[in-house]
């Protein structure tokens, strides 16, 4: 890994922040009747607190693209792969990997050839991926898609990982870096919004990704949970996007908003009871 990008790395933080701090939030209020308002930044502290817990995910999965950037353009191991595998060279690859591993406190860090399929981790070389087995593998190929980023449960370790990976737009590299995003979920479980009702993630398609009750994730939707029109706001790819959800006996209100994640495509959601 070259000083400019271990640099990089470690300046991205201080960028973010100013970004944060300067750029101008768009915001849109709907309510019921799907009726929106476009509204200068809330400054209400439920409407900051929200943006600035987006802010902090974005730049963490902002840092970890950067990593998995970094993996699949290495040129070190681009000349590896075109020079068929040298296995004495193997070990070249395997030592970048577990340094970044103990670099960066990830918990995996990995490298295909998308061209044999050859799999390596910062453990050694694992296999050759197979279509019957890897779908996720070559369901990401299949999808263009530069980058894919997943959240993984593993109840037997009961933990929570973050999976970003990278493939080369011209090349034959694919990346891949896990981290435990414990914090995050620590994050969301300690928040304040999540003291008023509940704080979660979701991904493009309004599918629950982290939520403080794990028997939720991956099974519920925007749509399922409140209704069509709110998902279609809370979608919006704004800074800060709210839909006020009243229940049929007009005696309870939910204030839903939602704060879009660009490094990932997501957004955090807050229900907000009142």
């Amino acid at each position: 890994m070259s000083v400019c990008t271990i640099k990089m790395i470690k300046m991205v933080s201080l960028f973010a922040a100013i970004w944060f701090t300067s750029i101008g939030y768009a915001s849109v209020l709907v309510d019921d009747n799907n009726t929106s308002t476009p509204h200068s930044s809330p400054q209400s502290v439920t409407g900051l607190t929200l943006q600035n817990i987006a802010a902090q995910v974005d730049l963490r999965i902002t840092s970890m693209k950067i990593l998995a950037n970094t993996i699949a353009n290495d040129t070190h191991i681009q000349q590896w792969v075109d020079q068929g595998f040298a296995s004495d060279a193997e070990a070249l690859l395997v030592k970048k990997l577990g340094y970044l591993v103990d670099e960066y406190a990830l918990t995996s860090a990995s490298f295909a050839d998308t061209k044999s399929n050859k799999y390596w981790n910062h453990e050694g070389y694992l296999r050759v991926l197979q279509p019957n087995v890897d779908t996720w593998y070559f369901a990401y190929l299949a999808s263009g898609q530069q980058d894919l980023i997943s959240v993984y449960h593993d109840k037997n370790k009961h933990r929570v990982d973050l999976y970003v990976n990278y493939k080369q737009p011209n090349g034959y590299g694919l990346s891949g870096i896990a981290t435990s995003f414990d914090g995050v979920l620590e994050l969301l479980k300690t928040s304040s919004l999540n003291q008023a009702g509940e704080v979660f993630i979701v991904d493009a398609k309004g599918v629950i990704q982290l939520h403080t009750d794990v028997a939720i994730t991956g099974q519920q939707t925007l749509a399922m949970r409140y209704s069509n029109a709110a998902a279609k706001v809370l979608l919006t790819k704004h800074s800060f996007n709210q839909f006020e959800s009243k229940s049929q006996d007009v005696q309870t209100t939910q204030q839903l908003m939602s704060s879009f994640i660009p490094s990932m495509g997501w957004f955090l959601v807050a229900q907000i009871n009142e």
